[in-house]
C-alpha cells in the first residue's frame, strides 16, 4: 500500500520540529511541513495539492482558509486540554504581571473552568470574530495588562501592541491525533480522492477551463489550463450564474479576455445538496470573432423557430426532412425575415456535432484555411443583393472541397437567380422563400412572448405578457422591417414598461415608426431633439444595423457593454 501523502502546515515555527520527530515514528506517512499563517499557508497548501498532497493539516484559522481554497480533505489541529492547561501554567509563572487569555469561546470556555479551578489570577476575554483582537487588546493594555495568551493572530497583535505574548501551542498529543485522523479519512476517502485526480488530470489533458459554482456563489472546484483565473470578475460571474439559474436551462455566451474571443458554456447540475453551475471556458480563433462579421460556435440547443403560420409551418416541415440533413440550402427572404435564426434551427434540428460558421462570403477566401481546420457541420454564407459574376466561379472550387468534407452550406440571400446558383454549382439546392412578416400574421404573438423572455434573461426587462388588446394592435401593424424590426419594438415596451403586463397605454407612448431611415443608412433628426434624443437613435441605428449584437454595437460605438445595456435601460 502506498504512504499517505500529508502537508502539513504550522502556523508557528514551534511546531515543526515536534512534526519532524513524530515523523521518524509514522512510515506510512509522507509528511511535508511548511511553516505559514492565513493567506501564506493558503498558498502552501494549493501549492500542495497541484503536487499530490492527499490531505492537509494545519491549525485555527489557517486551516479554515485553507478548507475554503482547496479541493483536499483539511484535518484541523485541535487544541487540547493539555495544550491549554500547560500554556496557563506557564504564563501563570510570571507572577508579577497582570495576565489575560483572549481567544473564541473554544479555547475560552476550557480557559475559564482551569483558571477558576486552579484559582489563577487571569482575566479571560471571549471574541466573537478576529476584527475584535486590536481593540481588545488596546483596552487590556489600558487596563494595565502585560501578558496576553492566545493564537498566532493575538499573539501578533499583542507584540504590535508592546505587550508580551505567549502562544498558546500544541502538543505532541494533538499532532498525533491528527495524524490518526488523516489515516482514518484517508481510508474512508481513498477512492473518492483517486476520482478526483483523475478527472482532473483528463481536464488537464483535454485543456478543459472549468469553474463550479454552488447556489450561493460559493467555488466548489476549478481547473485552468489556458487562463490563470477565471476571465470574469465575482459580479460578472454571479450575474451569469443567476441569470442561469433563473431560466433554469444551460446557457452560451460570448465575452472578451484582453482582446481575445472566449466562449463561456454555463451548465447547471441540481445536486442532493443544492444547485450548481459549471461554467467552461473556452479561447476562440480571433479571425472567427474579427470585425468582418465572420463567427464560429458551436450550438447545444435548439433555437426557437416559431411557425404558427400556414407558410412557416409547411417550411418548417420541409427543413425538419432527414434529407435536408446534408444537402446545400438557399434561405431567400428580405433584412430581418429570420434568415440566420433559421439557418441555426435548421443544424441544431439535425443533431450535428461540428461547428456552425457564418460569414460574408466575400471573406471566404481569406478565411478558408480556418475554416478547414475546425470540425465544421455547417457554414451559413451571407450574399449581398449585388455580387461580380467572376467571383461566383471563384467560389464554386471553394465550395465543392468544403462539400467533399461533409459540410452543409446554406446561403443567405435576398434573391438568387438560378444562373449565379448555377456558376457556384449549387443548381441543385433546395430553395426556401421566407414570408415577410406581414404576410404571417399568426406567428406576431408567438415571436413577441419569446421576445419578452429573451429581454427578461438578458437585460432583466420587467414585462412577462402582452395584454390581449395591446397584442390586436400590434399585429394591425404593417412591419416594413420583419422580425427585426419587430423585435426592436418590443425591446423598446419592455425597457420602458415597468409593470409585468404591456398594456395598449404603453404601445401610444412609444411611437412604432422610429424616425430613422434604416434601409436608406440615415438618421433623420428633428429640431426640438436634445443630446439624449440624439445618443439614442444612434443607438439603436446601431443596433439595428449589427442586428441586435450588444457586443458588436458596443464596439462600433466606443463604449463597453455595460455601459450599452445602461444607457438601454435608462
Amino acid at each position: 500500500m502506498r504512504k499517505i501523502n500529508i502537508g502539513f502546515i504550522s502556523p508557528y515555527e514551534a511546531m515543526v520540529p515536534m512534526i519532524e520527530e513524530l515523523k521518524r515514528g509514522h512510515d506510512d506517512l509522507n509528511i511535508t511541513a511548511k511553516v505559514g499563517n492565513l493567506e501564506k499557508g493558503m498558498e502552501f497548501a494549493r501549492e500542495m495539492e497541484r503536487g499530490g498532497a492527499d490531505i492537509i493539516i494545519s491549525r485555527g484559522g489557517t486551516a479554515k482558509l485553507i478548507r475554503e481554497s482547496v479541493g483536499l480533505p483539511v484535518i484541523d489541529v485541535h487544541m487540547s486540554g493539555y495544550d491549554l492547561l500547560r500554556s496557563i501554567m506557564l504564563a501563570s509563572g510570571h507572577s508579577q504581571e497582570k495576565k489575560a487569555l483572549v481567544g473564541f469561546s473554544n479555547i475560552t470556555l476550557g480557559a475559564v473552568s482551569i483558571v477558576s479551578l486552579l484559582e489563577i489570577d487571569m482575566k479571560v476575554v471571549t471574541i466573537t470574530e478576529a476584527a475584535e483582537v486590536e481593540k481588545i487588546l488596546s483596552k487590556l493594555k489600558n487596563d494595565g495588562y502585560t501578558q496576553i495568551l492566545g493564537d498566532v493572530v493575538t499573539v501578533n497583535a499583542a507584540a504590535q501592541l508592546g505587550l508580551n505574548g505567549l502562544l498558546i501551542q500544541s502538543g505532541r498529543e494533538a499532532i498525533l491525533e491528527s495524524l490518526e485522523e488523516a489515516r482514518r479519512l484517508f481510508k474512508s476517502q481513498q477512492k473518492n480522492q483517486q476520482l478526483f485526480r483523475i478527472m482532473r488530470h483528463l481536464l488537464k489533458e483535454r485543456e478543459q477551463d472549468v469553474l463550479i459554482l454552488g447556489d450561493q456563489g460559493q467555488s466548489l472546484f476549478e481547473n485552468w489550463t489556458s487562463f490563470e483565473q477565471a476571465p470574469l470578475s465575482k459580479e460578472e460571474l454571479a450575474s451569469l450564474a443567476q441569470q442561469a439559474f433563473a431560466g433554469n436551462s444551460p446557457m452560451q455566451r460570448t465575452i472578451y479576455d484582453k482582446g481575445e474571443a472566449v466562449s463561456v458554456r454555463a451548465d447547471l447540475f441540481d445536486d442532493r445538496d443544492g444547485k450548481t453551475v459549471s461554467f467552461f471556458f473556452k479561447r476562440l480563433p480571433v479571425s472567427m470573432h474579427d470585425p468582418n462579421g465572420v463567427t464560429f460556435e458551436e450550438i447545444k440547443q435548439l433555437p426557437p423557430l416559431v411557425a404558427e403560420s400556414l407558410r412557416m409551418k409547411a417550411i418548417k416541415q420541409l427543413l425538419e426532412q432527414p434529407a435536408l440533413a446534408n444537402e446545400s440550402i438557399v434561405l431567400a427572404g428580405n433584412t430581418g425575415s429570420g434568415k440566420e435564426i433559421t439557418a441555426r434551427y435548421v443544424h441544431a434540428f439535425h443533431r450535428k456535432t461540428g461547428g456552425f460558421a457564418t460569414l460574408p462570403v466575400e471573406k471566404l477566401e481569406a478565411s478558408l484555411e480556418e475554416l478547414l481546420s475546425f470540425h465544421l457541420s455547417t457554414l451559413v454564407l451571407k450574399f449581398p443583393r449585388l455580387i461580380e459574376s467572376t467571383k461566383l466561379r471563384n467560389f464554386k472550387k471553394i465550395l465543392t472541397a468544403l462539400q467533399e468534407t461533409g459540410v452543409q452550406l446554406i446561403l443567405l440571400v435576398q434573391e438568387m437567380p438560378m444562373e449565379n446558383l448555377e456558376k457556384l454549382g449549387l443548381q441543385d439546392a433546395i430553395i426556401v422563400d421566407l414570408p415577410e412578416l406581414n404576410e404571417r400574421k399568426e406567428d406576431i404573438a408567438f415571436l413577441v412572448r419569446q421576445f419578452l423572455t429573451e429581454f427578461h434573461q438578458l437585460l432583466g426587462t420587467q414585462p412577462i405578457k402582452v395584454r390581449d388588446e395591446a397584442m390586436r394592435e400590434l399585429e394591425k401593424i404593417q412591419w416594413s422591417g420583419n422580425i427585426d424590426e419587430l423585435k426592436g419594438y418590443v425591446k423598446k415596451l419592455a425597457l420602458i414598461e415597468k409593470d409585468y403586463v404591456i398594456e395598449k397605454s404603453t404601445l401610444l407612448k412609444v411611437p412604432v415608426r422610429s424616425q430613422m431611415r434604416q434601409d436608406e443608412g440615415f438618421l433623420i433628426l428633428n429640431k426640438e431633439d436634445d443630446l439624449k434624443a440624439i445618443e439614442q437613435k444612434v443607438i439603436e441605428q446601431v443596433l439595428k444595423e449589427e442586428e441586435f449584437n450588444q457586443t458588436k454595437a458596443a464596439k462600433r460605438l466606443g463604449i463597453n457593454r455595460a455601459t450599452l445595456w445602461r444607457k438601454l435601460k435608462n
